[in-house]
């Protein structure tokens, strides 16, 4: 029985072998390495090069922008006379003209400044365009019009760092000259009108269509009770609606007579007198002063400006040599690209 039992254990476990042996895992294949194809590189296709108006100095001036201020200036020539006109055609042959020296001066002003080692912030310029739109009643307002000149945020700021650039550069040369005391004494002399104050009238005016009730008015306020007038501040002569001779012959408190006029009838009452007087020369000396030193500073800006556009290389496309005046015809011209 124990050798029966023994055989049939050895039988089991030889039948067990290939059992185990299907078992194992396969062998894994070498998986085959992914060939590299190098790729051909793509060749950036070439820039379209830019249509130009102008060189100045090797700067160029697009025609694209060039166009731009073109086709605003038209359109507001056309909101006031037909294009078909000769008179129109001449305005916008000059205005094309004059567009072209702005943009020509400006990057002149530009490359100059530069040479200055002038230059404007950001913040700056940013500030200087929320001071123009608080000129307007809204946002839109202020984009609308911007458009309808043709304008960018981006051409205000280009004309805004103009502005200020030529600021700077006045500035720079009315500190390089000073003003005596004779050409300040001078210049109030001869301006001496500038400095005196016309007499002037604070008034109350009443203004009815009807002469009956006017007089009934006036009546009643020269009677005692109070005058019915409206409040029109200082005035001096000649601002008035009528004729104001005998107005300013009256004294503080008194009553005109009934004037007649455009929109109806008048009466006036004197609330207050103040005198023609001269301002003191002493009062204003500070002010002619500062005010000569900024008026030379600008007359040296513009004699250098002068010289640097007489040495600059300007180079105008074919398609705009025509318009500049002969002042400049001189300079060399070249065919569009």
């Amino acid at each position: 029985m124990k050798n029966r039992l023994l055989l049939i254990i050895a039988v089991i476990l030889i039948a067990s072998i290939p059992v185990l042996a299907a078992a194992k895992p396969a062998p894994k294949k070498a998986t085959p390495k992914p060939k590299i194809v190098a790729k051909k590189a793509v060749k950036p296709a070439p820039k379209k090069p830019v249509e130009w108006a102008a060189k100045v100095n090797g700067d160029i001036i697009s025609m694209e922008l060039f166009n731009k201020r073109i086709e605003a200036a038209i359109k507001e020539i056309s909101k006031k006379t037909s294009l078909e006109t000769a008179e129109a055609q001449g305005i916008i042959k000059e205005t094309r003209k004059s567009i072209l020296e702005q943009m020509i001066e400006a990057v002149i002003l530009l490359q100059w400044a530069d040479r200055e080692g002038l230059e404007v912030s950001d913040k700056t310029i940013k500030a200087r365009i929320a001071q123009i739109k608080r000129s307007f009643p809204t946002a839109h307002e202020f984009h609308k019009s911007l458009a309808e000149q043709g304008m960018t945020i981006a051409d205000l700021e280009r004309d805004i760092k103009k502005q200020i650039l030529i600021e700077k550069l006045i500035d720079m040369r009315s500190k390089a000259v000073a003003a005596s005391d004779e050409e300040i004494k001078a210049f109030y002399d001869k301006n001496i009108d500038l400095y005196l104050q016309k007499e002037k009238l604070h008034l109350s005016q009443l203004m009815m269509k009807d002469f009956a009730d006017i007089q009934t008015e006036r009546l009643k306020a020269t009677s005692g009770q109070s005058f019915n007038g409206e409040d029109i501040g200082l005035v001096e002569k000649g601002q008035l609606p009528v004729p104001d001779d005998t107005i300013f012959a009256l004294n503080p408190g008194q009553l005109s007579e009934i004037l007649s006029g455009e929109a109806g009838y008048y009466v006036f009452k004197v609330v207050e007198k103040l005198p023609a007087r001269e301002t003191k020369f002493n009062d204003v000396k500070d002010g002619i002063r500062m005010f000569l030193l900024k008026e030379k500073g600008r007359t040296q800006y513009t004699k250098d400006l002068n010289a640097e556009k007489a040495n600059a290389k300007i180079i105008l496309n074919e398609k705009v040599s025509g318009l500049f005046y002969p002042a400049v015809t001189s300079q060399e011209a070249e065919p569009r690209p």
